[in-house]
């Protein structure tokens, strides 16, 4: 039988090195790209993700691989099973976090087919609380998100039970390797990785589960990148097996977004970005780091709705355009606010309501947009989302149509790169220079502290 003890837990000096990998190709999820890896592993080893298809990917090097989430548009293959089932055969360590809650009725967990392999299945329904230690002893409260349980078809070890019996986490010996399998509510679900629930003894576990399989610490263990390229104008998009289905769509909304944009703005995207954009299996939205943008394959369920999906392109793509100076308070509202002007001009009625209900939702914090400085720590989301808006469509209104790309024309011209910071008074001086009138004194009748002698650039931008 494991033990494993809260207090004073100490690990004899053999114990085992954690190569891990952590996978989001059935399923992106923040918490996956390195929070897993910081909350349960750390000092114990060091962690790489899987991007990619995951039979494709090198586990020689690796003892842990960790399974989490999954969505049924991205299935496991029998070919992906298959290739788990044989790394664990010879000596890997498996830990399968699931919950058949997560996916509606008359739907199966795709982590199902993994757990098949290992004869386990996950229970629809609640755990009874509170759970407590079977085969391990946990001297305090086991923090629990929730969740459903396990029915185990194979001679398993129950380490964790609900107050009814039912097991929420099991392991079993495979072949040469260990199979860990749990619900996911056991574990943190914070993308900030402030919650390392039942660490103290969920990392013995990990430790434990990797001893079948010795790796070398001296050499690295080998994530995965998306494997599949298809070329789209100066844009690599960058995809798997899974997501495959998604490129051709997107590469086809892109093409179409491009242009929008450089009219919008007046400018091309800033020198050396957006060269990639790299297909997210999820639907929750995606990121930006100026060279690539990640889109969430099925935002907004796509292909059935489309225009959230062209408002993200846009959004992310919009990023690759702001830098190499993201704006100051207003850097991912602007991002969006320009999703909305393509959509408007692809005819989308959704545009303009989703431009209406913003600013509605402001107004009901700040009545008439003049007292919430939406510069300062603590200022509501609406209120700062809203009021970018209303500020941008104003500015169209009082300075006429094209005023974004008199902004970013005249953005690129007074900012050099080289340029330390960009603050809210930088970007109302760029403004009052791209319209030609001193915009101080109105910024600052809606509330929002900004100051021309705080910036070198208004002066600039009157020359």
């Amino acid at each position: 039988m494991l033990t494993a003890l809260l207090a004073g837990f100490a690990f004899a000096t053999q114990s085992p090195r954690i190569h891990c990998v952590s996978d989001i190709s059935q399923e992106f999820t923040f918490y996956m790209d390195g929070r897993f890896y910081k909350q349960y592993i750390g000092d114990n080893g060091t962690d790489e993700r899987n991007w990619g298809t995951l039979w494709k990917l090198d586990m020689s090097n690796t003892n842990l691989l960790v399974l989490a989430s999954g969505d049924t548009r991205v299935p496991y293959t029998q070919k992906t099973v298959s290739f788990v089932k044989n790394y664990v055969q010879n000596g890997g360590g498996l830990l399968v976090l699931g919950d058949a809650n997560a996916v509606p009725e008359g739907k199966t967990l795709p982590l199902q087919a993994v757990a098949d392999a290992f004869d386990v299945h996950f229970e629809r329904g609640a755990a009874a609380t509170p759970l407590t230690g079977k085969a391990i002893t946990i001297q305090s409260k086991i923090d629990f998100y929730g969740g459903g349980t396990l029915r185990l078809d194979a001679p398993f070890e129950t380490l964790v039970q609900d107050a009814a019996g039912k097991p929420v986490l099991a392991r079993r010996k495979f072949g040469k390797g260990n199979v860990m399998i749990g619900i996911r509510g056991l574990f943190g679900n914070r993308p900030d990785a402030t919650d390392p629930i039942n660490a103290s003894w969920i990392s013995p576990l990990l430790l434990d589960v990797v001893k079948g399989k010795p790796v070398n610490p001296s050499q690295p263990i080998k994530g995965q990148w998306a494997e599949l390229t298809k070329q789209v104008g100066p844009l690599t998009l960058e995809f798997h097996e899974g997501t495959a289905k998604y490129a051709d769509a997107i590469a086809k909304e892109y093409t179409a977004i491009r242009p929008h944009l450089i009219e919008i703005t007046g400018v091309e995207p800033s020198s050396g970005m957006i060269t990639r954009m790299l297909m997210l299996p999820t639907g929750g939205g995606g990121f930006s780091s100026g060279e690539r943008i990640a889109i969430g394959a099925w935002w907004g369920d796509y292909p059935n709705h489309r225009y959230p999906m062209v408002e993200l392109i846009s959004h992310e793509a919009g990023h690759s355009w702001v830098l190499p100076h993201p704006e100051p308070v207003w850097n991912e509202p602007i991002a969006t606010y320009l999703g909305i002007l393509v959509g408007r001009r692809m005819k989308m009625p959704e545009a303009d309501e989703t431009l209406r209900n913003a600013i509605e939702r402001a107004r009901k914090e700040d009545p008439n947009l003049d007292k919430i400085d939406i510069n300062k720590p603590g200022a509501p989301n609406a209120v700062v989302w809203g009021k970018t808006y209303y500020i941008f469509e104003e500015l169209e209104r009082k300075y006429g149509p094209g005023v974004m790309a008199k902004y970013f024309r005249t953005k690129r011209k007074l900012v050099a790169p080289s340029h330390k910071g960009y603050s809210m008074d930088d970007c109302v001086a760029v403004w009052s220079a791209a319209v030609g009138h001193d915009l101080f004194s109105w910024f600052r009748s809606l509330g929002i502290d900004v100051d021309h002698s705080r910036t070198d650039l208004f002066q600039k931008g009157r020359n």
